[in-house]
């Protein structure tokens, strides 16, 4: 039996008729034709698993809830503990917790929060390292944490340095290849349903944007609070060195950090 989600509000046991008791099924078999799946579940069947119109990872976010992938997940302790981030400047900045076991990717928690300073994320890694008792692997950073400031001259890299966090930089890449690493490895993603509830919920719901001229979707991605977790997520999926999952020619490649023996790997 497939595991409900609570925090999403389904229930793969609890089926209901929703709207289509109102009309005869000939006419709900028509409608279905002209209607995208996602519409038709949403318009009759009440169905809060539904995608957003426009998702990119609909599909994906489905599968891992049918399947019960997203769900409660005990934490590894002889595991490392990776996290991913998209720093904001004038909006949010979120880190992803990831734990790789074998093929599994395991998104452990999710944290997110905007106008505070690094050493403020510096301190919420050490508060969940005491908190879950996990070590940390590599803390990986998008490219544009190396432009320097005009107001204090360096990089937030050299910030990170100096907070003690050992940054691995992800060479800056193409948006939409990055969100199809991110949907091969959902494939194989478990995410924890308490811990990371807002995480999932940006990555349900993020989406293309939408030409009111042409009335299509655009391929590039809408700019709202859901871009922060889903690059985040897209900067661990390009950066993460997975040569056995992904062909050599394809994955972009990246040297191995330098060990500076801070205390946020030990």
């Amino acid at each position: 039996m497939v595991r409900s989600s609570p925090e999403l509000g389904c229930n793969r046991d609890r089926q209901t008729n929703g709207r289509k008791g109102w009309l005869p099924e000939t006419e709900l078999a028509d409608l279905r034709k002209e209607m995208s799946e996602d519409q038709y579940q949403q318009e009759f069947e009440c169905s809060f698993e539904a995608a957003i119109k426009g998702a990119f990872y609909a599909e994906e976010m489905r599968t891992m809830l049918a399947e019960g992938r997203i769900c409660p997940i005990e934490i590894n302790r002889d595991v490392k503990t990776h996290t991913a981030w998209d720093l904001g400047v004038s909006d949010s900045t979120a880190i992803w917790f990831i734990q790789c076991v074998g093929r599994e990717r395991r998104l452990v928690d999710y944290y997110e929060a905007s106008g505070v300073g690094l050493d403020h994320y510096a301190q919420v890694l050490q508060d969940k390292r005491i908190q879950h008792g996990w070590k940390y692997g590599d803390h990986y950073f998008p490219h544009d944490i190396k432009h320097r400031e005009l107001t204090t001259g360096r990089s937030r890299l050299q910030a990170l340095n100096v907070l003690g966090i050992d940054a691995v930089v992800v060479p800056e890449s193409n948006v939409l290849d990055g969100i199809n690493f991110v949907r091969r490895m959902l494939g194989r993603t478990w995410i924890d349903a308490n811990r990371c509830e807002r995480g999932i919920e940006a990555l349900r719901q993020y989406r293309r944007e939408y030409d009111d001229k042409l009335k299509d979707w655009r391929k590039n991605p809408l700019h709202d609070w859901t871009s922060h977790g889903a690059d985040a997520l897209r900067t661990f999926a390009t950066g993460f060195d997975d040569s056995t999952t992904t062909s050599s020619d394809y994955r972009i490649r990246r040297p191995p950090p330098p060990r500076m023996g801070t205390h946020w790997s030990a």
